[in-house]
């Protein structure tokens, strides 16, 4: 995406920015934290950018189904109006998460589970605390986003120094029709926001030499928010041998959700059943 083609998405994006900004998704029940008692270790499941817990569902049945206690928080600024958002960064996400993981922590080994936006929280927990966390899933990683949009248009908005606008998100990245009708996740993206996403992911794809513990990378072939090829970039980054990648053919950036979920959810089973050794 061009200058021409970010000033008209500016322009054009504000002009709805009012408007949507109302949407409100707080009494949905999929937008609630979830939190299960159980065995240790305990999984910690962090949903993406804009969305609920909902996202990362599928971890946290596994978890509870395998006996083990389980916790999907909602990040800062989610699960209510788009306009809690707006003036929220990396740092913010990552502090509002993190007495969530120390009071885990405090009980026991933990492992981490993030999607997107997630992916990046649970790595930078993790390199806070390497000794306390078993294993690493990073689902649909946004280390790198997708060019030119959104990554080439929040590098724009950035260098631009554009004030900060809702760009409409007009449909979940998902390829099952039934799920992206379900999908609960708020209906525009404040920029600034999305733009400390994609700096972080920056930041932390140079740290992800220091990862160490069993580390699990699944992504969608089909995904257009975080490029399919994040996954072999980031099993070549990590310092673990113990890396596994598996990419789902049918699936987009929701995959936990979308039409290769079974097999999502038998990978996350083998992989916790293993770190956790139950």
């Amino acid at each position: 995406m061009g200058l021409l083609e970010t000033w008209s998405a500016y322009r054009g994006a504000r002009d709805y920015s009012s408007l949507l900004f109302n949407q409100d998704i707080s009494a949905r029940p999929e937008s609630q934290p979830r939190r299960v008692a159980g065995a240790g270790p305990t999984v910690l499941c962090v949903h993406g950018f804009g969305g609920v817990p909902l996202e990362v569902e599928l971890a946290f049945d596994v978890a509870r189904d395998l006996g083990l206690a389980a916790v999907a928080p909602v990040l800062r600024g989610h699960g209510t109006r788009p306009s809690d958002l707006k003036d929220l960064r990396f740092d913010d996400w990552l502090a509002g998460i993190r007495p969530v993981f120390d009071e885990a922590r405090a009980r026991g080994p933990v492992i981490l589970i993030g999607l997107s936006l997630g992916s990046l929280l649970c790595t930078e927990l993790y390199l806070s605390a390497p000794a306390d966390v078993l294993g690493l899933g990073l689902l649909a990683n946004a280390f790198w986003l997708s060019a030119p949009f959104p990554a080439d248009a929040l590098r724009l908005v950035g260098a631009l120094r554009l004030p900060d606008f809702g760009m409409p998100k007009f449909a979940s990245d998902l390829a099952d029709d039934e799920a992206r009708k379900s999908h609960v996740t708020y209906d525009i993206q404040p920029v600034h926001a999305a733009l400390s996403l994609q700096r972080a992911g920056a930041r932390l794809r140079e740290e992800l030499f220091r990862v160490h513990c069993p580390t699990l990378v699944l992504h969608g072939e089909k995904d257009r928010v975080c490029p399919v090829a994040n996954a072999r970039k980031v099993a070549e980054r990590v310092g673990t041998s113990d890396v596994r990648v598996v990419v789902y053919s049918k699936s987009r950036h929701i995959l936990t959700r979308d039409l290769d979920r079974e097999r999502v959810r038998a990978e996350l089973t083998s992989f916790i059943r293993r770190v956790a050794r139950i």
